[in-house]
């Protein structure tokens, strides 16, 4: 028979347990509740006082020290809000600040740092600074995708040669979010990367040439015609791909005629591509071909071409009433829905 003092006993220290736990609970509850509210206080103060200090010709003493004696995730919090919207001597005056509170030194130590999540943190904030470093140039090698990515970020503001050349070598990096945030960053470092993208493209093949297409897709320089139209006889169906949009994206009369050619190409993604390409230059001078395409067993040939067709104007819109009347059923069918779709939709 089990004791009744041992069974009132164990359910005390239940009770007691519970009410302890429930304590627990409330306490941290209100120290997070008390927690956020002075943080959005400090926060508020913080930004006022670093808005005066970038937005004024003179630095006010007061306003440092105060930013400097900020919890420092208040700091970071602050000043890459605050460097979203400044640009030129805006930027140089937060830069200052930063410098003046210690912050860029602590991003520094942080880029040194084995933990892959600091060394994030500090070229986070190095990056969105413009602050030129060569630590950061380190970071291009980094072990970790996520570093890497952030330190192209950073890159697109430095575009020296050697950054350039850097960047370009990393269009081979295996880590897909790397490899976006290169070619992401070469596109915002504008036309200058046209020459040395051309010379990359004449040495290399396979994923980096790819991804370099997929550049130099967006600058549509006629100094990428030789790589494009080498690459556009390619045995890998994505490296013909990226080359015929290249193609399209340049839209030269070389271009038409070799795009011309690729609406025979054995993959349908390449016959699609090239009859996109054909409509983005308005080229009615191979209407015919597209038309051909409409007879094309892939659909997305098929629709490719239509719209192309439609896009080319008068004569286009001809080939597609004659293919509307013609013997055969894909034709007919595809003509037929692209002069239906209204003008916002068949636009390419």
């Amino acid at each position: 028979m089990v004791n009744e003092h041992l069974l009132n006993g164990v359910m005390f220290v239940e009770i007691a347990l519970l009410v302890l736990a429930v304590g627990v609970f409330f306490t941290h509850g209100l120290w997070l509740f008390l927690n956020h509210r002075r943080v959005l206080r400090l926060t508020e103060t913080a930004r006022e006082s670093l808005a005066r200090l970038v937005t004024r010709g003179t630095i006010n003493v007061e306003d440092i020290e105060l930013l400097r004696q900020l919890r420092h995730d208040v700091q970071v919090t602050v000043f890459l809000e605050t460097s979203r919207n400044l640009t030129g001597s805006g930027k140089e005056r937060l830069r200052f600040v930063a410098h003046e509170v210690s912050l860029l030194d602590r991003a520094r130590k942080l880029c040194e740092s084995r933990l892959w999540t600091r060394r994030l943190r500090g070229a986070r904030l190095l990056s969105r600074m413009d602050v030129t470093d060569p630590i950061v140039v380190k970071l291009l090698a980094d072990p970790n995708a996520a570093v890497r990515a952030q330190a192209a970020e950073w890159a697109a503001a430095q575009p020296s040669a050697a950054i350039i050349s850097t960047m370009l070598t990393m269009l081979a990096d295996p880590a897909t979010q790397a490899r976006f945030a290169v070619q992401d960053a070469l596109l915002r470092m504008g036309t200058m990367i046209a020459e040395p993208l051309a010379a990359f493209l004449e040495t290399h093949t396979g994923q980096p040439a790819e991804s370099g297409m997929r550049v130099a897709g967006a600058i549509g320089s006629a100094a990428f015609l030789p790589a494009a139209n080498r690459f556009s006889a390619d045995e890998d169906v994505s490296v013909r791909v990226a080359a015929t949009n290249l193609l399209s994206a340049i839209g030269d009369v070389s271009s038409a005629e070799r795009l011309t050619v690729l609406l025979k190409d054995q993959d349908l993604r390449v016959r699609a591509a090239a009859a996109h390409g054909l409509g983005r230059m308005r080229h009615w001078q191979s209407g015919s071909q597209l038309a051909e395409c409409l007879r094309d067993s892939a659909w997305q040939v098929r629709r490719e071409a239509g719209l192309a067709l439609r896009a080319i104007g008068a004569p286009g819109a001809l080939l597609l009433r004659r293919a509307l009347k013609g013997d055969d059923r894909f034709a007919s069918d595809m003509a037929q829905q692209v002069l239906d779709l209204p003008e916002a939709a068949a636009a390419l």
